[in-house]
């Protein structure tokens, strides 16, 4: 239904501008009303909404067009690289400890949080995949028979904080705090993981 009402608004926006030839002055005044009406998240493609335009008989400025999507996109992946610069010097560690996952652990709840609150969902998919990219590290370092056996116990640990962010973000931080006060966790490793 979104897409459905996307379409219906770049249509109706263009045909408020009274049905011009299309370039990159109409497709920015459509990209805002998009993102007035759905948020930061609700943006689209100029490509996109120049293929919608096409559909109901716009004339398109292409080579125009093209450009334009272009510097959009270039735009788009060097916000989004912005927006997980705050992980970079966690995830550049060779392994995590248990101090440091917990913190890594943080940064992407407040991600999620302001992903969620934006109603960015491309941003959302790639925070997941991240976490489940960091949750594979730790399965190999936590499964590797040459390691030490407290370095595979932290990693397990890591994996299960993980698993439980992935699966229920919103219990993670409740759920933290009980693992790190549980009889369990303190006879691993003695006490808070910071």
């Amino acid at each position: 239904m979104p897409n459905k009402n996307r379409r219906e608004l770049i249509i109706s926006s263009w045909r408020r501008l009274g049905e011009p030839r299309v370039g990159e002055k109409e497709l920015r005044r459509i990209q805002r009303a998009l993102v007035e009406l759905f948020g930061p998240g609700g943006e689209q493609s100029p490509s996109a909404m120049g293929r919608v335009l096409a559909d109901e008989g716009a004339e398109l400025h292409h080579p125009e067009i093209s450009e334009f999507d272009a510097r959009w996109r270039g735009m788009q992946i060097n916000r989004r690289t912005k927006r997980f610069r705050s992980l970079e010097n966690l995830l550049q560690k060779e392994r995590l400890s248990l101090g440091h996952a917990e913190t890594l652990m943080e940064k992407f709840e407040e991600l999620r949080q302001r992903f969620e609150a934006e109603g960015d969902g491309e941003a959302l998919g790639s925070l997941n995949s991240l976490a489940v990219d960091v949750r594979r590290s730790a399965e190999l370092m936590a499964s590797d028979p040459n390691a030490d056996g407290q370095l595979r116990a932290e990693q397990t640990e890591i994996v299960e904080w993980l698993k439980v962010w992935i699966q229920t973000p919103n219990l993670f931080t409740n759920w933290i705090e009980l693992r790190k006060r549980s009889a369990e966790f303190k006879g691993k490793f003695g006490g808070e993981a910071t």
